[in-house]
């Protein structure tokens, strides 16, 4: 089985973009797919769910309310019986009392009982009241606000489902992507197939036949194996947008393989830069040796694996490790400065001042070394034999819309 080096880009951008549901974060292609297709289930689910717990807890205060109310009455009550006690002892005492001063004494002291009895009976229980009060208004509050909790309850998927919406070139390019890795993972063990490879150039490198200058280029997947290297760029487009939109693909593909040659040829004598094959996936479908120019070809997924496979082995092992190693050789170095790198205080995340992803830090490398980046996050994929790859995707910010 073919060592898969990172996911789709498309598909990071998305999965970059997408919040937790239901409390899991959606992690794969399939996860969104799924999201996408069922979302009228999915949001009818959460709404339930939100009711029943809004239900649950109003049904909790309900019960607390009852027995607040239960026991301030009851308590009530009882302090009603303690407090008009005492205040017939001291009319009793007032009519059994043999002198003026005495009977005096005790009028001021029934007076005073009288006047503050509402405040004895009700004083013991004012924190018990609060509480009542503070219940009260949060059931009230509930059952008033039902609805916007509801939707603040269901944020996550209606947000989810407008990202997507707004976004849905590249879910359409998530697909196609997707269909080309899963028709690529049955590729031999010899191959490695590298997903979403951003090349920066500083500074730019000039493509002399355009007139034009090259900052970036972004390559939907690179195979390396035994038959060569070849630049496969996925367009889940109809097939008469393929025709009609001829010229841009070339360009697009042409511009790729430059960039990826110049990169290349900082680890190659010129004359020793492995041979590129351009090949465009066209996943609705193309005509049979269908070209739109001599070096560049096109093929559905279907026939992709044995597209690559069927040619004479141009590289030995040794060259197919090297070319492996000079790909990832930037991952490496950019992985092991990020982990070195000391964060700046007050900073949530390394700050970037390049057009990347948040919280990507910017590597400068030595003099010495390669200009160019691979901008790739690492990760390992690890094989059936045991042996590990990297596991590589770039900036999703640098996804251009399929």
């Amino acid at each position: 089985m073919v060592i898969i080096h990172g996911i789709s880009g498309s598909t990071q951008y998305l999965l970059n973009g997408l919040k937790p549901v239901d409390g899991r974060s959606l992690g794969t292609f399939g996860d969104i797919h799924h999201f996408y297709n069922n979302y009228t289930e999915i949001l009818d689910e959460t709404q339930a769910a939100v009711n029943n717990q809004l239900d649950g807890r109003i049904a909790g205060l309900n019960d607390t309310e009852a027995q607040l109310d239960t026991r301030i009455r009851e308590g009530i009550a009882r302090r009603t019986a303690e407090v008009d006690g005492q205040i017939a002892e001291v009319r009793a005492k007032i009519e059994n009392a043999t002198n003026i001063v005495t009977r005096c004494a005790y009028m001021v002291k029934c007076w005073i009982a009288v006047s503050l009895r509402s405040r004895s009976i009700s004083r013991p229980f004012n924190s018990q009241n609060v509480e009542l009060r503070r219940v009260q208004t949060e059931k009230a509050m509930l059952i008033r606000n039902r609805a916007e909790f509801v939707r603040k309850g269901c944020s996550n998927v209606l947000d989810n489902h407008t990202f997507i919406a707004d976004n849905m070139s590249f879910y359409i390019g998530a697909i196609g992507e997707e269909t080309v890795i899963n028709a690529l993972s049955r590729l031999p063990d010899e191959y490695h197939l590298f997903n979403d490879v951003n090349l920066r150039f500083h500074p730019p490198i000039h493509w002399k036949e355009k007139n034009d200058y090259i900052k970036s280029s972004q390559i939907d997947h690179i195979v390396v194996g035994p038959t060569g290297l070849f630049l496969v760029e996925t367009k889940n487009w109809k097939l008469s947008d393929i025709e009609t939109k001829s010229d841009k693909l070339v360009y697009q593909v042409r511009r790729s393989s430059l960039a990826l040659w110049y990169y290349l040829r900082k680890h190659y004598a010129r004359n020793n830069v492995p041979k590129t094959r351009n090949v465009i996936i066209s996943v609705q479908g193309c005509r049979p040796d269908q070209k739109l120019e001599p070096h560049i070809d096109i093929t559905t997924p279907n026939r992709l694996c044995e597209y690559i496979t069927r040619g004479a082995s141009a590289l030995p092992t040794a060259a197919v490790e090297r070319l492996v190693a000079v790909i990832g050789r930037t991952v490496g170095m950019w992985l092991l400065m990020v982990m070195m790198r000391p964060r700046a205080p007050g900073l949530r995340g390394p700050r970037t001042t390049h057009n990347c992803a948040p919280l990507l830090p910017v590597v400068s490398l030595p003099r010495n070394s390669v200009k160019s980046e691979v901008l790739l996050s690492l990760d390992l994929h690890q094989r059936q034999s045991g042996s590990q790859g990297l596991l590589c995707h770039s900036s999703p910010s640098l996804l251009h819309p399929r």
